[in-house]
């Protein structure tokens, strides 16, 4: 009886997921269901996709909380977060850039902004988020959000000056916010 206990213990010690990787896990679900999202988007099949969209977004906040309340949070884990919303919102922008719903250059603002974050970030040695750049991709979700519900002229208007805007404040935010750092440094 002991050794079955013993054996048990051990099976779950080698095989459990780690909670460690359960952010990870729930991270990449972000991933795995962007191609089923847009093919539910392309197809006009709405109810899936606003239940698609609608599990990327909770995957989202689901994984940063996790992370904190297990107390997993690494660098690494941040940059990845960070490269999978990306990837995500990219992605949602260029079906749409295709569909005709907004201009190419708005994928441009969201790819610099990624960019400057993965630059200076990488600068820092740290996953840097300003006051500012840390709401940008909830933003971004919320474009892609309305853009599902509401194709129209209006929707894509509206948007659009909020991506321009917050791709704005959200720069802004940054260099404000390493101009301080600097300073406190040389004080």
């Amino acid at each position: 009886m002991a050794t079955r206990w013993i054996l048990l213990s051990k099976l779950e010690e080698t095989y459990s997921l780690k909670t460690d990787s359960v952010p990870w896990v729930i991270t990449s679900l972000r991933v795995v269901a962007l191609p089923f999202l847009i093919y539910s988007f392309n197809q006009e099949i709405r109810l899936v996709t606003y239940a698609l969209f609608l599990f990327a977004v909770c995957t989202d906040f689901l994984d940063g909380y996790l992370a904190k309340k297990l107390e997993t949070t690494s660098k690494l884990g941040s940059y990845f977060d960070a490269t999978v919303d990306f990837t995500f919102i990219s992605g949602m922008l260029l079906v749409f850039i295709l569909e005709g719903f907004y201009q190419s250059w708005i994928l441009f603002l969201v790819v610099f902004v990624f960019v400057q974050f993965m630059l200076t970030s990488f600068h820092s040695k740290q996953a840097v988020y300003d006051p500012v750049g840390k709401y940008y991709g909830s933003l971004m979700y919320g474009g892609i959000g309305l853009t599902l519900l509401f194709q129209d002229q209006l929707t894509y208007s509206i948007v659009t000056v909020g991506i321009v805007v917050s791709t704005i404040a959200t720069l802004s935010s940054r260099l404000v916010y390493f101009l301080r750092a600097r300073n406190r440094k040389q004080v």
